[in-house]
């Protein structure tokens, strides 16, 4: 009888260790395949003090610069209308001016990349009101921490750009406004 117990104790032991090893080829399989996709390395990058993890975040773009419409001329779009809704572009606008007035920001040609004047930026806003300003131009930087799945976005310019009108009063187009810059080491590569 004991013969037989430690014969059935052998099998139940080989039938365990037979099916721990096909799990194991099983999830060598699927490492396999994981491994055949390519996933690409975690690359280090330029990291900000902006409460992410800086050892895992990765930088998607040093620079990127895209247009954004901030007021919608067309009463029928309304995803447009949608988008824009919670946007205060007085504030911000107010904000940008009031931080050059006082010496915190400084304002740039935006054509030839050289600083203004206060003067200079008081002349610009006698030609075009402020009301005017419906598309702003953003310079950021993004990069994303993988380890947490966030993904962030760091302003290092806005210009503001004017609407212009054709003598219908049509709105034909934007004229750039001032450029101002937010990290100060930018303001050295100009």
């Amino acid at each position: 009888m004991k013969t037989i117990n430690l014969l059935t104790l052998f099998f139940v032991f080989l039938i365990s260790l037979a099916s721990c090893n096909e799990n194991s080829n099983e999830k060598n399989n699927v490492n396999d395949s994981i491994s055949a996709i390519s996933i690409p390395e975690v690359k280090p990058g330029t990291f900000y003090n902006i409460d992410m993890n800086k050892g895992n975040s990765v930088v998607l773009a040093d620079t990127i610069t895209y247009d954004l419409e901030l007021k919608n001329n067309d009463p029928e779009d309304d995803w447009k209308q949608e988008c824009l809704q919670y946007i205060d572009r007085k504030a911000l606008t107010n904000i940008i001016f009031n931080a050059v007035y006082n010496g915190k920001l400084t304002a740039y040609n935006y054509n030839y990349g050289i600083p203004m004047t206060i003067k200079q930026v008081k002349e610009l806003e006698k030609e075009y009101s402020r009301d005017r300003i419906t598309k702003m131009q953003f310079i950021e930087e993004w990069f994303f921490d993988e380890k947490n799945l966030v993904f962030g976005k760091k302003v290092i310019g806005i210009m503001l750009a004017y609407e212009l009108y054709n003598p219908e009063g049509e709105i034909r187009g934007h004229t750039a406004g001032i450029l101002v810059y937010f990290n100060k080491d930018k303001n050295k590569e100009i």
